[in-house]
């Protein structure tokens, strides 16, 4: 064994013996030759660059750069969740008012003074191509003309009751069909927005806060680059009844705006309207009293008169320096009245557009709304209390404070007729106002 060791032993020595010098001389020599070629090749290349001048890498366009970036950010997208078409159509919107209101009721025996807020929140979309809806959410006292389900004229809500809480009702909600074929139509269902042409904001026939309930078509084109024509159609739910004939009204109005000046800044619109209530007169009051008929004429605990209205308006726009001035009329005449107590109308100007912070406006009307001249339990709110058989004065001021946040003051100064005795009625309210 040890033998065996020893002879491999010597046997590995003298192989090493004759390989490390030959590996060393081939390795010698190899490195000289490398090295030799390597300098030969070295030396052709700075030849050649020294005949050549240096060409610097162009930078990549702008143009490229952003469309890498858009490539990248649409791949990074497109790894994302889809929102629905149905949450992206949608849009929220509301407004909150908080109001200090004084009346003074020659009625009553002292000043009432009232905090009062108004909230609503409004959710709009789109359906399709031609279907939009709308719904909202209000404040309301439970209080007249209906308290059972929140009145149709007025927003507010009184504070004040052992910080009870406060009602919610549905104001709005309505669908909108706007068929492509015919530019300009929309068709309404539910309980929808006003669609009838107010000149100055006019809240002689209806308060700015009442919501038709029923079906109507609103049309507005342009005939040419200076007319503009519109008009509005519908049938109205007022009073549903179990055994006897409902009231209804249907309402039919027209209109064209004429801009007169090159800058398109002055304006002359004018129109007409008619408005039947049927099954009015013989039926008992429409609020949740029915023994309250807010102005109109009663005997026996049912209205005189039916409702049958005539209705003319008229406006003029110009500018006064910077600022819009509007001068405008509302007429109202109830065919179908049984006295002379007939007719309502309104006049007034207003100067100024709140629109941007530091903008201001100036309003001022007056009216005089007869007896039947229109349906009292839809009139104004706060003029002299509600209803017809008042007259008198409305100014307002109006501020804007910031985006979409504004201050106002009103002062009404009415007087109102009730079982023949007069009163004054006069009113202040200070407003601030918040929209999103």
């Amino acid at each position: 064994m040890n033998n065996c060791k020893t002879g491999l032993a010597w046997v590995l020595v003298g192989v090493f013996a004759v390989l490390v010098p030959s590996v060393q001389a081939d390795t010698q020599e190899d490195r000289i030759e490398r090295l030799e070629a390597q300098l030969a090749a070295m030396q052709r290349e700075l030849a050649l660059l020294k005949n050549q001048p240096s060409q610097p890498t162009a930078p990549a366009s702008e143009q490229a750069i952003n469309a890498a970036v858009d490539r990248a950010v649409e791949q990074k997208m497109a790894q994302q969740p889809k929102v629905p078409d149905w949450l992206s159509n949608m849009k929220l919107s509301g407004d909150f008012r908080y109001r200090h209101e004084w009346t003074d009721d020659a009625s009553k025996v002292a000043d009432r003074n009232r905090h009062r807020i108004q909230a609503r929140i409004a959710l709009n979309g789109t359906v399709n191509e031609e279907l939009a809806y709308g719904f909202r959410l209000a404040s309301g006292n439970s209080e007249a003309p209906l308290r059972d389900e929140g009145s149709p004229i007025s927003h507010n809500q009184d504070l004040g009751n052992a910080f009870s809480s406060k009602n919610i009702w549905l104001d709005l909600a309505y669908f909108d069909y706007h068929p492509k074929a015919i530019a300009g139509l929309n068709v309404y269902g539910g309980k929808m927005n006003n669609p009838y042409h107010r000149v100055g904001n006019s809240d002689l026939m209806f308060d700015t806060d009442v919501t038709p309930e029923g079906i109507a078509a609103v049309y507005n084109t342009s005939l040419s680059e200076t007319v503009n024509v519109f008009g509005a159609a519908g049938g109205y739910y007022v009073r549903e009844r179990s055994e006897d004939a409902d009231t209804s009204l249907w309402g039919i109005q027209g209109g064209a705006t004429l801009k007169f000046d090159d800058a398109k800044k002055s304006h002359l619109t004018a129109g007409a309207g008619y408005y039947n209530y049927g099954n009015a007169k013989g039926r008992a009051g429409l609020g949740t009293d029915n023994t309250q008929f807010y102005g109109n004429r009663s005997t026996g605990g049912v209205f005189d008169s039916d409702f049958d209205l005539v209705q003319g308006f008229a406006e003029i726009g110009v500018p006064l320096g910077d600022l819009p001035l509007r001068l405008f009329a509302d007429y109202i005449c109830n065919t179908r009245a049984v006295s002379n107590q007939d007719t309502a109308y309104l006049i007034g100007a207003s100067l100024g557009r709140t629109s941007t912070p530091g903008t201001w406006a100036l309003s001022y009307n007056f009216r005089d709304v007869e007896a039947d001249a229109l349906l009292g339990v839809l009139a104004e709110a706060a003029f002299g209390g509600g209803g017809t058989n008042v007259k008198g004065h409305k100014f307002g001021v109006n501020y804007q404070l910031a985006k979409n946040t504004a201050f106002g003051l009103t002062y009404l100064m009415a007087e109102r007729t009730r079982s023949g005795e007069t009163n004054d009625f006069d009113m202040a309210t200070v407003d601030f106002t918040l929209r999103f």
